[in-house]
């Protein structure tokens, strides 16, 4: 029973010396971080392009199209 609660005791330590420890500098951020920010160009600007959604098939947003405009 003793020695259960000591293992217990030593892994929960463990644990939470692995949780506080950082991979990243402080001041400094991380690679990870950085890699998910969005691209600027040659200027530091972000981007202005916008995405383009297909959630709907070519032919579906055409009867949609169509649809909206016989209903006016």
């Amino acid at each position: 029973m003793k020695i259960k609660n000591v293992l217990t005791l030593t892994l929960l330590i463990g644990g939470l010396f692995v949780l506080t420890i950082s991979s990243c500098k402080t001041g400094e951020g991380c690679a990870a971080t950085e890699h998910y920010q969005a691209k600027t160009n040659k200027n530091g600007q972000l981007s202005t392009k916008r995405g383009k959604s297909n959630l709907f098939s070519k032919k579906q947003r055409k009867k949609m199209k169509n649809r909206v405009k016989t209903e006016d």
